[in-house]
């Protein structure tokens, strides 16, 4: 090329002319230099850019990763907490899901705890006879399917009140039927056990007997490591009282628990029998809300007395031809002679016939009511509350007992004795509850589906607890509190009411089963599933 100055010629892209000096300013040479300028200046910009999106890039990635890292760690934490303290790799949520192995990644147990939030709970049936359950809330006739107790349901939160009632929407876990299910008979479950481990306390008769009672309570309290047992005293007809306690008894926290202490009533004592079993067998893997079994009884020891009366449960279940002493046959007799012409036959309101007595009524014409059937001395024998001397222990106590208008003489039931606390059964009671502070008392009794929980000359203290007790068991057992001490003909001298009365403590008396006692064996699952959970929910309360 040429100097455009002195037209010598020069190299090629040369920007100074070597003969004259002169700058050298070629349109060719201008623009490439600009172009070469502006790709350095593009190239760096583009670079610039390209590190600020991946800065801001990495601040969001870096941040969620920290956060995973800690959520990662937290949930190792709880899994190893779980593992120190025994937890099973199988024990089960409260929704029934198995836990999730928290080594996996984060992602999966995000993801994982985001399935388990939205599952649905776990119910099972609990009805006396069978639960419809329809297309739509109501009792109408549109049926899709009838369960019995023991049925899993799974239920999303809906609930829909119709004419006074709720009804949940639920589906059948094992048939995956949906439809409406009335609310009073859906038992809401923490935890889903494995029947099989439930072998020792037989549920398939009713008649649940004393002998059968003491074999089992030896054999479970050797089989497992959270029972023990002990003797409290002895019945009339020298029969053993037995204490089983579940869980450590030096807890920080007790309960007292008695049952049977009416003869005919002997389910009550096959019912805390069963429960015994169920939470000894499931001692070490059982949970309610997060808590293992195993920690909730060595926080709060649960004592409990399963057959109070066992000479009365005896006479009802075979009879007194099984009394050790004869002349018990002939004080039952003498009674039945006093009670036959005062009990009458008639259906009750749920529509089953029931022997009424009309003590209280002795100018009562059953003649002229039609109704002349005379109960026989075996059914007598059947309907027997009392203990072998014939008075009934739930009117015994020293609660109001002067004031108690009752029978007079010994009977099947409604004797209160001849002054208070009388009675060896009694007495054994009143012991075992004033041996230690106790948070609070329960009595199971038949029939009714309903929870005592007040007494007349209550202070206003106990009588507030009591009701949080009652309230506390109504969640999951379903029965209605009943305030006796509001307009309810309940006579005193009852365990509960001594223990309101006398050691103003919170204490209930639930009544369980529908049909006259005593119960037969098809009302007893329905019973169970209500009950099963219920002394974890209140050790729970404790923990």
């Amino acid at each position: 090329m040429k100097c455009p100055s002195c037209a010598e010629e020069i190299v090629d892209d040369s920007r100074f002319c070597p003969h004259c000096g002169g700058r050298v300013h070629t349109k060719e040479g201008f623009g490439k230099g600009i172009y070469l300028m502006i790709t350095a200046v593009g190239a760096v910009l583009t670079a610039i850019v390209i590190l600020f999106v991946l800065i801001m890039i990495r601040k969001p990635d870096a941040a969620l990763q920290e956060a995973a890292s800690e959520n990662v760690q937290g949930e190792t934490s709880e899994a190893e907490s779980e593992k120190n303290n025994g937890a099973n790799s199988d024990v089960e949520n409260a929704n029934g899901a198995e836990v999730v192995d928290t080594a996996e990644s984060t992602e999966q147990a995000e993801d994982t705890q985001t399935e388990e939030a939205e599952l649905p709970k776990l119910l099972v049936t609990a009805p006396t006879d069978y639960l419809p359950i329809r297309i739509s809330p109501g009792y109408g006739d549109d049926v899709i399917t009838e369960l019995y107790a023991g049925r899993y349901l799974l239920w999303d939160g809906e609930i829909v009140t119709k004419d006074g009632h709720d009804f949940y929407k639920v589906r059948v876990e094992d048939n995956g039927e949906t439809g409406y299910a009335a609310a009073d008979y859906c038992i809401p479950v923490d935890y889903r056990y494995d029947e099989a481990l439930l072998s020792i306390v037989d549920v398939s008769d009713a008649l649940y007997t004393y002998d059968e009672m003491v074999e089992d309570i030896e054999r479970l309290c050797s089989d497992y490591t959270g029972l023990s047992y002990k003797t409290i005293g002895l019945s009339v007809d020298g029969r053993e009282l037995y204490e089983v306690t579940l869980g450590a008894p030096d807890a920080p926290h007790h309960i007292f628990v008695q049952a049977a202490i009416h003869g005919r009533e002997y389910m009550t004592a096959q019912l805390v029998m069963r429960m015994l079993e169920y939470y000894g067998a499931n001692y070490e893997c059982g949970s309610y809300q997060g808590d293992l079994y195993r920690d909730l009884f060595q926080n709060t020891a649960i004592h409990v007395v399963p057959m109070a009366n066992p000479d009365g449960v005896t006479i009802s279940q075979l009879g007194v031809d099984a009394m050790n002493h004869m002349e018990i046959g002939q004080l039952v007799y003498d009674c039945y002679m006093r009670d036959c012409g005062n009990l009458v036959l008639e259906e009750d309101l749920n529509g089953d016939m029931n022997w009424a007595d009309y003590y209280k009524q002795p100018d009562y014409d059953r003649v002229a009511e039609g109704k002349t059937q005379i109960i026989t001395f075996e059914e007598y024998q059947r309907i027997w509350k009392s203990n072998a001397n014939g008075v009934d222990l739930n009117n015994n106590f020293d609660a109001g007992w002067a004031e108690i208008d009752l029978k007079q003489a010994p009977s099947y039931g409604n004797y209160k004795g001849g002054y208070a606390v009388s009675e060896p059964e009694t007495q054994a009671l009143v012991e075992l509850a004033t041996q230690r502070e106790y948070d609070c008392f329960i009595s199971y009794h038949s029939k009714g589906q309903l929870i005592y929980y007040d007494v007349n000359g209550n202070d206003e203290q106990t009588s507030e607890r009591s009701y949080g007790l009652a309230s506390t068991l109504e969640k999951l057992l379903k029965y209605e509190p009943v305030n006796t001490q509001r307009g309810y003909n309940v006579n005193l001298g009852g365990f509960s009411d001594w223990i309101q009365l006398g050691l103003h403590k919170p204490s209930v008396t639930i009544e369980s089963g529908k049909h006259p006692c005593p119960l037969a064996i098809s009302e007893f699952d329905a019973i169970w599933f209500r009950h099963r959970e219920s002394w974890a929910m209140l050790c729970e309360m404790l923990f």
